[in-house]
């Protein structure tokens, strides 16, 4: 009898300790699934901040790039006057000279990328497509900034001197015609309108990759639904 017992308790203790088990296995799951969703919400958020960014720069960048072609046109106006050696025209080129100063100049809204790593949250990335895009986009930024503090010192470094006593500010008007003709001024024209290529060339290729990032986040968001 005291055996039978033994033996029925020892299946009741059995039978409790996988009870236990058991619980505790469900709660574990519980609780990774619960961190597995507010992760996975986290992560979501990311995306959509990346995507709030990269959009205003976008916006920001189109704007950029027709100021930057206007004033590109204008300048290939005045190199053509300068190389034509037409007098007659030149008021237009005074007035298309003191344009040179004018220059498009894109400042993207924050370093996406490195603000995800300094914060930590580059380890809730998952998609990996993502997040080169995105430090691709910032290489590609970088690299404008460059491009427009070129801009800045070659106005500043080159034409700004070039100018002093050839135009007077407050009228517009040529003081020195011959220096307005002259090849130091044509080579300016023909650096600024070179660089102004560049720059399109360089904008058009960051709406490109955020037009790629955007997309791939839709998709990480939005999958499509497999039939």
């Amino acid at each position: 009898m005291t055996e039978n017992k033994f033996s029925k308790y020892l299946f009741y203790a059995i039978g409790e300790i996988l009870l236990v088990v058991i619980g505790i296995l469900i709660a574990l799951q519980i609780n990774n699934w619960n961190n597995g969703r507010i992760e996975r919400m986290e992560e979501e958020k990311s995306y959509l901040n990346i995507k709030r960014q990269i959009i205003d720069d976008k916006n920001d960048l189109l704007k950029v790039i027709d100021y930057n072609d206007y004033f590109s046109r204008a300048y290939q106006y005045g190199i053509k006057i300068i190389m034509s050696g037409n007098r007659s025209k030149i008021d237009s080129l005074a007035l298309v000279t003191m344009s040179l100063s004018q220059f498009s100049d894109f400042h993207n809204s924050g370093n996406i990328y490195q603000t995800l790593v300094n914060s930590g949250d580059l380890k809730l990335l998952k998609n990996s497509k993502i997040t080169s895009a995105v430090q691709k986009l910032e290489t590609t930024y970088v690299f404008t900034n460059k491009l427009e503090n070129i801009h800045w010192e070659l106005i500043i470094n080159e034409l700004s001197p070039e100018l002093k006593g050839v135009i007077d500010y407050t009228t517009v008007k040529a003081v020195e015609p011959d220096k307005l003709y002259s090849i130091e001024l044509k080579n300016i024209f023909f650096e600024i309108i070179e660089l102004t290529k560049l720059k399109n060339t360089i904008y058009k290729q960051a709406l490109v990759e955020i037009d790629s990032i955007t997309n791939y986040i839709d998709q990480e968001l939005n999958p499509p639904l497999i039939e």
